[in-house]
């Protein structure tokens, strides 16, 4: 199929760059109630960079992997000291539109992917082609990883990991009710009714408001051919229609409208979903929380073509800083592969680029193989991506929670679509 660029899963919230900008001009500058912690031992160097990101803390699971790895660069460079914030990210692009327009960002961004073309237009990043040009390892990333780094021909960024959606199962439960993985969406619907006994739901996804509600259904929009920011097709009835039968049937709960994906991996786990859709975050938390689950992972089901729904960051550097050289020393000591290998299983996360060692593990082979299959947004919808889902989720929502008819929740969100994809020309 044909991969094209722009956001993702995991965590998201951007608006068109005229509305941020218009919102951190009227808000009050100031952190946005984040929070601040070293990445070292605090020691001074002779350079410190500050980086910002919204992984988490050092004592959260998603956080610390992170710290580890800058200890690591700190360790092997005793004369750098990097003091790294976390903002959570419901803050973190206000933040950063506020520091832009006080002069004060961080030498190092960790950003969203698909918000970087948001971040270049503010000013908030700045162009790093001709690094990038004498770097020369541009082509050893995934080329929908790295398109998320280009904005009008230049390069803002460099991809830091990527991750992909596939279908956890219980091996268990499926091999009780006689089930192999289903391997199209057909197959889905029936494994899903015949699984569902009880208190129990055959599958789980996050249909919650906001964007990260929409990625189970525009991965389904996407397996029928469709595209996303037409929602009012043959591929958007499919979509919408499968997921309005599923929960209809009680294959799955109307529960999903209120399910972040954590609340999704938590379903799971406590074996209330025999399967759920879900991202590689959450291969190493099952292990580690729940080591007597038999679980494992396949990929997506088929319909008209393959596809997943690609989540990733990218490394940047802010616009003002005045240490520009030894901001881009970390961030490619951070994409090298011998780095990374030992890095992302830490993380649970993927490799941007395909010269990394992933090991030989079964589990992450099968994301490894259904990253080749993602799709993002580029261009148009790319600037307004998180509005768009954001419209989409209210198709859900109305359509499994408000008794809306299919076509009706389409066309609403249809027309609301427009309107944001008018705002980005």
């Amino acid at each position: 199929m044909r991969t094209t660029v722009g956001l993702a899963g995991t965590p998201r919230a951007v608006r068109a760059t005229g509305v941020l900008i218009a919102a951190a001009m009227l808000a009050a500058c100031g952190s946005g109630g984040s929070d601040d912690s070293s990445g070292g031992d605090g020691g001074s160097g002779e350079t410190t960079l500050s980086l910002w990101q919204y992984y988490g803390s050092p004592d959260m699971p998603t956080g610390k992997p992170l710290y580890d790895l800058i200890d690591r660069y700190e360790q092997q460079n005793p004369d750098v000291t990097i003091d790294t914030r976390y903002i959570p990210f419901g803050d973190f692009t206000r933040t950063l539109l506020q520091s832009a327009a006080g002069g004060d960002l961080p030498d190092i961004a960790l950003i969203n992917a698909f918000h970087t073309r948001s971040m270049a237009e503010a000013g908030v990043i700045q162009d790093i082609s001709d690094r990038v040009e004498q770097w020369g390892e541009q082509d050893a990333y995934f080329s929908t990883s790295w398109q998320t780094t280009q904005v009008d021909g230049a390069t803002y960024g460099v991809p830091h990991l990527a991750d992909a959606y596939a279908v956890y199962y219980n091996e268990t439960m499926l091999a009780e009710a006689g089930i192999e993985p289903p391997t199209t969406w057909a197959q889905m619907k029936d494994a899903a009714a015949t699984l569902a006994k009880g208190d129990r739901y055959g599958l789980a996804f996050s249909g919650i408001e906001g964007d990260e509600g929409a990625t189970a259904l525009i991965i389904r929009m996407l397996a029928a051919g469709g595209d996303p920011a037409d929602v009012d097709s043959a591929a958007g009835r499919a979509a919408l229609s499968d997921f309005a039968d599923l929960v209809d049937s009680g294959a799955v709960s109307n529960g999903v409208l209120t399910w972040n994906e954590e609340d999704v991996k938590n379903q799971f786990a406590n074996g209330q979903a025999a399967m759920m859709i879900n991202s590689a975050t959450y291969v190493s938390i099952l292990k580690n929380e729940h080591p007597d689950l038999k679980w494992n992972v396949a990929l997506l089901p088929k319909d008209e073509q393959a596809a997943t729904f690609l989540s990733a960051e990218n490394l940047a550097i802010g616009a003002s800083t005045d240490q520009p050289d030894a901001a881009w020393d970390v961030i490619t000591w951070m994409q090298r592969p011998d780095v990374l290998a030992e890095y992302l299983p830490e993380r649970n996360k993927l490799p941007a680029r395909n010269d990394v060692d992933t090991g030989d593990d079964p589990v992450r082979a099968v994301f490894a193989e259904q990253l080749q299959e993602a799709w993002a947004p580029e261009g148009d919808l790319a600037a307004v991506s998180s509005e768009v889902f954001t419209h989409i989720q209210g198709a859900l929502q109305a359509s499994l929670g408000g008794g809306t008819s299919v076509e009706d929740a389409l066309a609403e969100a249809q027309s609301s679509i427009d309107e944001s994809m008018s705002q980005a020309e």
